[in-house]
């Protein structure tokens, strides 16, 4: 008996001791993660030029100053742009992307999956290639400095991780759902709409939040095709030009401050949504 009982013993302080240090690995990659952040919002909050003079993040003055220099420059246009450009994207991507998914899924194609090969192919195009000719077509077809510009060649390059999210979800979706449907006198669209987009509802969304923080935050483009404009400009072409309130002074402070401003929305998206976006992206793994 006292064999057994030091064995059980044994046993549950090896179990504890795991237990705690998974405890510890998880604290040290979650203070890792954080820390970063932690730093950008504590220069944000410094004011004059203690954002680069000093790197303890307890030594103040702190202040709002910096976000209001945000504001002053325009910022909330360049907020909208990014939100409009994001959400068309998004809904391009979406709305095409799930019906070329749909067909690859369940039309009988020969070598479907070199198509799909073929299409994740495209994603893998280094988007710098493609700057000088699509620069030249948008000046002759007046689209730089507009939305079009932007989203347009977004739907281009997003749209083939879409299809292939959207495409291994639907494959898991039994098929009997869409013979049942057929058979209550569903016409083919009736039965993607009404019972194939519902039933991949946390795949779609999980597309459609990656395919909106990619555009968000997308530079070499909006860098490229709208530059200038504030009625255009996105957010991290905005951030990249921005001064300073104290003439020579560098604006390090309200660079920190942007960015604060633009990570906290997506992190809250993220956060919220989490659950969404991981069932989206794993229940296509497994065949229904």
């Amino acid at each position: 008996m006292a064999v057994a009982r030091d064995r059980h013993g044994a046993a549950g302080r090896c179990r504890r001791a795991r237990r705690w240090g998974g405890v510890a690995l998880l604290a040290i990659i979650w203070c890792w993660c954080l820390l970063p952040f932690a730093w950008l919002i504590d220069v944000s909050l410094k004011t004059g030029n203690n954002a680069l003079s000093s790197p303890l993040l307890t030594q103040g003055p702190f202040g709002l100053d910096n976000y209001a220099s945000v504001f002053g420059q325009g910022f909330g246009y360049n907020l909208r742009n990014s939100m409009i450009v994001a959400s068309v994207t998004t809904i391009l991507c979406i709305s095409i992307g799930s019906l070329a998914a749909y067909a690859l899924a369940r039309l009988r194609l020969r070598r479907k999956a070199l198509i799909l090969a073929g299409v994740l192919a495209v994603s893998l195009y280094p988007p710098v290639a493609l700057v000088p000719p699509l620069y030249e077509l948008w000046r002759s077809l007046g689209l730089l400095n507009t939305y079009a510009g932007l989203y347009i060649p977004y739907t281009a390059f997003t749209l083939p991780l879409v299809i292939f999210i959207l495409t291994t979800f639907f494959a898991s979706i039994p098929s009997e759902m869409e013979d049942a449907a057929r058979v209550d006198g569903a016409t083919p669209f009736q039965t993607f709409a009404r019972v194939i987009l519902p039933l991949s509802a946390p795949g779609v969304f999980a597309a459609a939040i990656l395919v909106f923080v990619h555009a968000w935050n997308e530079f070499l483009l909006a860098s490229t095709f709208a530059p200038r404009s504030l009625a255009v400009q996105t957010v991290p072409v905005a951030i990249s030009v921005f001064t300073g309130s104290v003439p020579f002074q560098h604006p390090i402070g309200a660079i920190t401050a942007a960015c604060v401003i633009v990570t906290v929305p997506m992190i809250l998206l993220v956060l919220l949504f989490q659950r969404r976006i991981v069932a989206g992206l794993t229940a296509g793994g497994v065949k229904g």
